[in-house]
């Protein structure tokens, strides 16, 4: 028998089967009970990344503000390099 996937709900301690199966009649399966949560992470596999846990330590934003202008400095704002463009056409 060929692996599929169907869709089931739980109700009054009972297992209802929500999508066609080919089964034969008495026929034995095995399932593996994914919630949608569970499945969603199986099928992303490792394009999910967990985030790092908060080490509590505060964000010093305006030395990172400080930081940034420092790089941008001589720069061309990005907004005024759109325009430009928009300006120039195709």
């Amino acid at each position: 028998m060929a692996q599929q996937e169907v869709r089931a709900v739980y109700e009054d301690g009972r297992l209802y089967v929500l999508d066609p199966v080919n089964l034969a009649e008495g026929e034995q399966v095995r399932l593996m009970i994914l919630s949608e949560r569970e499945r969603t992470r199986a099928a992303l596999g490792d394009l999910l990344v967990e985030p790092e846990p908060d080490t509590g330590d505060a964000v010093d934003e305006a030395g990172l503000l400080a930081e940034i202008d420092a790089a941008l400095q001589g720069r061309v704002p990005l907004s005024e390099t759109i325009i430009q463009e928009r300006q120039k056409g195709p």
